[in-house]
């Protein structure tokens, strides 16, 4: 039942996805046609650089709606025989997932506007990959159609080559901005508090006069001062954002596309002068990779900066933070009282030692790296589950890890929790702790409804992180075992599932729900899957540091690795699975450096 809900509304989006671009696609398209058309064709291809945008923006699945948009455009607009007009589809088509797929392959993310290199790669991807395709195939197309003669086919590929590089320099990162739906929620949180401001609005309204200001002078007195467009457009790229940057960069491209059809401005006159649009159109890219290029040297030095920032911060709230985490364990943990006196006294006696700064901060994360060893399940505690066989295995890249494993017991009831916070370090091990507190408090008030048990954890844990005013988050997957059934929700990674046949089923978690404390209600997304528990049957538990784990050649460890060294060890003990596939993992890593934390959890039912 959770399946078919998930596979319905991955289904509705693909199809609102897909007709919405077709729509645009065809749309943009009639208008461009509707322009006065140049006998030195169009300087550039809006819908090219939108197609490219929207796969990166939704998934390369997409390209239908390209396909559908073309070829609508080709039959109804300009009216081609049905046959060419499929073809005519298929070619964008075909061009936009060899754009998308050559910069995933390049960035191994579809988001360029963060780094300079992935912009940089991006511009190679889409001028040497897609764009030169469809221009190849596209004008033998309109050979074929009889449309040209082939003494010219040549000169129409570059300049078909060259209108459609341009639009999707002008447009991909346009669309992409306000399409995104990976990092629509956190982009928009940032966007909304840098608009605060009366003073960021001053801005905007200074850079828009501006442009306009100097708009007026290329188009309406046609003088040649189209470059002093750079200036306002530099300081979008500073100081108000990607949306509003690639917003204007998009309109001021436009305005010169246009007004060069209708034969006005400085553009005009010189494609009139020397028959051709190569300025309008090297005016064109430069401007847009000149301001996406300082856009995207603003968002690294901005990620430096905050990271200058959490280091400053930490240093003055970490007592603060320490306060609240022994408060919320002395108030839950009754059985460890005895134990937090012992770490209270090595508290006290690291805080003694706090005469220099730098040992201060040394000191502080050895005492919340005891108090995560502290909080995790003992021996005695595992080995008094009758109906499962548990062991676990935790080990942080740094002083302190951002992993969270927890087995606890309650009424009868067995709830088992992985998860992996954001980066590791003081912050990511704060958090490790208030996931524990949160999930111990909610299961002793007896809370036992997995969607609302997840929900309420996420709800407490994203009021703590805003207090913080930190931007963590973490990947959390919750078990309740009951009567030989495994009730499991929650995103993370895949869970292996070795059953005492020696069959193997891979539980994606995905789609079972969303991110811890990235915002505040969740509710909607959290699903629920159970898994029958047979007598010998094993489940393994575990965070990225195991299968992203790189040895010397920059090789990662890998799922594939993980699932064949569990699968050849299932009929073992738990500790012996636990130790062989540890063995394993240290040995494929051999002398490099461990980058992330490390935690496995191995499960098999035994009555």
């Amino acid at each position: 039942m959770n399946s078919n809900k998930i596979f319905n509304r991955i289904n509705i989006s693909w199809w609102i996805d897909n007709a919405i671009l077709a729509a645009v696609y065809f749309i943009i398209c009639a208008l461009v046609l509707k322009l006065p058309q140049s006998v030195l064709g169009a300087p550039l291809f809006p819908s090219a650089g939108i197609a490219v945008g929207a796969l990166l923006a939704r998934g390369r699945s997409r390209f239908w709606g390209v396909f559908l948009g073309a070829a609508l455009n080709s039959l109804l607009i300009v009216k081609a025989p049905i046959f060419f007009a499929i073809i005519a589809g298929a070619i964008p088509a075909i061009g936009a997932l060899v754009s998308t797929t050559l910069i995933l392959f390049f960035n191994h993310k579809n988001y360029f506007l963060g780094y300079v290199k992935h912009f940089v790669l991006f511009t190679l991807a889409i001028t040497f990959g897609g764009t030169l395709i469809q221009a190849l195939l596209g004008t033998l197309n309109v050979l074929w159609a009889g449309l040209i003669p082939s003494s010219i086919y040549f000169n129409v590929v570059w300049s078909w080559w060259v209108g459609d590089a341009v639009g999707v320099l002008v447009f991909a990162p346009l669309t992409l901005v306000w399409w995104n739906k990976q990092s629509r929620i956190k982009f928009n949180n940032k966007l909304n508090h840098k608009f605060n401001s009366k003073f960021n609005y001053t801005e905007l309204l200074f850079v828009s006069i501006g442009l306009v200001f100097v708009n007026y002078f290329v188009l309406i007195e046609s003088k040649p001062i189209e470059y002093l467009l750079l200036p306002p457009l530099l300081w979008s790229a500073f100081r108000l954002g990607e949306k509003i940057t690639t917003l204007f960069v998009t309109s001021i491209t436009m305005v010169a596309a246009i007004s060069t059809a209708y034969k006005i401005g400085v553009f005009y006159k010189v494609s009139e002068d020397n028959n051709s649009l190569l300025l309008l159109q090297l005016f064109m890219g430069v401007i847009s990779i000149t301001t996406i290029t300082v856009l995207s040297l603003v968002a690294e030095n901005n990620r430096a900066a905050e990271e200058l920032q959490e280091q400053v911060i930490l240093k003055s709230q970490l007592y603060d933070r320490l306060d609240l985490v022994n408060k919320n364990l002395e108030n839950i943990i009754d059985e460890r009282t005895s134990e937090l006196v012992a770490a209270n006294r090595e508290i006290s006696f690291l805080n003694q030692q706090l005469t220099v700064e730098n040992f201060r901060m040394s000191s502080e994360l050895a005492v919340t790296r005891k108090l995560q060893e502290m909080i995790l399940p003992r021996t005695k505690e595992l080995n008094s589950i009758k109906e499962l066989d548990i062991v676990g295995f935790m080990e942080p890249a740094d002083e302190v890890g951002g992993d969270y494993y927890d087995v606890l017991q309650q009424d009868g009831r067995i709830k088992i929790g992985i998860g992996d916070v954001t980066g590791h370090g003081l912050e990511s091990g704060v958090i490790t702790i208030m996931v524990q507190t949160a999930i111990r408090a909610l299961l002793i008030n007896g809370e036992t409804d997995p969607i609302k048990f997840l929900s309420t954890v996420n709800r407490t844990i994203y009021k703590n992180i805003q207090r913080m005013d930190s931007d963590k988050n973490l990947s959390l997957i919750l078990m309740d075992y009951h009567e030989n059934i495994l009730h499991l929700s929650g995103q993370h990674e895949s869970v292996i599932v070795v059953r005492a046949d020696g069959k193997i089923e891979i539980i994606d978690t995905d789609s079972l729900g969303f991110p811890i404390g990235l915002t505040d209600e969740i509710t909607e997304f959290i699903f629920e899957v159970k898994i029958q528990l047979n007598l010998g049957d094993v489940v393994v538990l575990y965070t990225d540091g195991i299968t992203e784990a790189e040895n010397q050649n920059k090789k990662q460890y890998g799922i594939e690795r993980l699932i064949k060294v569990t699968s050849e060890a299932y009929q073992q003990t738990v500790e012996q699975i636990r130790e062989i596939v540890i063995a394993d993992v240290r040995e494929f890593i051999g002398s490099n450096k461990v980058y992330d934390d490390i935690t496995f959890v191995v499960i098999k039912r035994k009555i």
